[in-house]
């Protein structure tokens, strides 16, 4: 989710929700075979308009409504994100407090886990156990993935938000610290993940809420900078990784302070390109930049031009690159796919906010 001010963005809704529209597009079969990517629909908060879209790249297809058309019911109330583990797609959702568990073929309903306080990212590690992320609460979850079960709550002091693994460490960002007080939105923080205990925090600038790994195992970190006035540090900064205990920045790059609002961060299958949203709030345009670049670029990858661009993705095999148009946060949303010339390659309609982006 966008780090939006609620009030504001209640405002926003009421303002526009009679402009929303129903989605026309039809439904197609999702199999395991299909090349191509999930996409969660956000929705409109507190309206539990939540919803899932699959694109066949091969084909050039979109099926919309998936969840409801396969179950008879929403979703819920903000989908945040996804994973795949197993046969099974895990839908994480964070309005409502709960992560359920459907076929990813099918997509039929198989469990539903509860007992969250606010879930964000989840983070499978391949062995049926995951790691979610929350926002008022002062650390992240251990799941069973089989089973459904909460395995333990780990206590970092800090809510939690994206997560990387180098080796056998969970990288952990701490974005907000509005719901847990006395904590840190200026840090990551370091899991062993033999011991489920935290072993290390790095200071970082203010609201890091998105992090990749490169291929020499380095975390990039993109920084948000806040919103207060003369207190904005908005910036990407690259953590040598290699040794959790050592942990350092080793670059920064800094953005300006008051206009800018990076947000959404990916890399391509090699871990050599980045891919990042940056510039006004509500106006953020696609960036490309290599990681072995000393500066960042000033003309874009691909310019907003009035759209809202929401998030980015790019596909491991091809290195296609995704990009969410969430309009006016009421109408559905577009996704727009790029070749890494920056070439548009098609564009298709998928439900209210989309963001989270799954390749399968």
């Amino acid at each position: 989710m966008r780090k939006f001010n609620y009030i504001f963005f209640a405002i926003l809704i009421m303002a526009l929700v009679s402009c929303k529209k129903e989605n026309n597009n039809g439904s197609q079969p999702v199999s395991h075979d299909a090349k191509g990517v999930f996409i969660l629909n956000e929705g409109t908060f507190t309206f539990a308009n939540s919803s899932l879209s699959f694109y066949d790249k091969e084909a050039d297809t979109v099926g919309n409504n998936l969840f409801f058309k396969a179950n008879g019911s929403p979703i819920g109330d903000v989908g945040q994100s996804l994973a795949l583990y197993n046969g099974s797609l895990y839908i994480v959702v964070n309005g409502s407090k709960y992560i359920y568990k459907v076929d990813a073929e099918t997509l039929k309903f198989q469990a539903k886990l509860e007992g969250f306080t606010s879930p964000r990212n989840i983070f499978s590690v391949g062995d049926g156990t995951a790691y979610v992320s929350d926002l008022q609460r002062g650390g992240l979850w251990l799941i069973d993935l089989d089973k459904m079960e909460h395995i333990q709550f780990i206590e970092t002091g800090n809510s939690t938000e994206a997560m990387v693994r180098v080796g056998d460490e969970l990288f952990v960002s701490n974005w907000s610290n509005y719901y847990v007080p006395n904590s840190s939105n200026k840090s990551v923080q370091v899991i062993d993940m033999k011991t489920n205990t935290l072993v290390e925090t790095i200071d970082v600038p203010q609201e890091p809420n998105a992090m990749v790994v490169d291929k020499n195992d380095n975390i990039w970190v993109l920084c948000s900078g806040g919103y207060n006035p003369g207190e904005q540090d908005p910036a990407l900064v690259c953590i040598d990784a290699n040794d959790a205990a050592k942990c350092q920045i080793v670059k920064r790059f800094d953005f300006n302070a008051g206009t800018d609002y990076p947000d959404g961060l990916a890399i391509d299958g090699a871990g050599e390109t980045l891919y990042y949203l940056n510039g006004g709030y509500s106006s953020l345009d696609v960036y490309k930049m290599s990681i072995n670049a000393t500066q960042t670029s000033d003309n874009p990858f691909v310019a907003s031009d009035g759209k809202v661009f929401y998030n980015v993705a790019v596909d491991p095999e091809n290195g296609d690159v995704y990009v969410t148009n969430a309009k006016n946060y009421v109408q559905n949303g577009d996704v727009e796919r790029f070749s890494k010339d920056g070439e548009l390659l098609s564009k298709f309609t998928v439900g209210v906010v989309p963001c989270y982006m799954l390749f399968n």
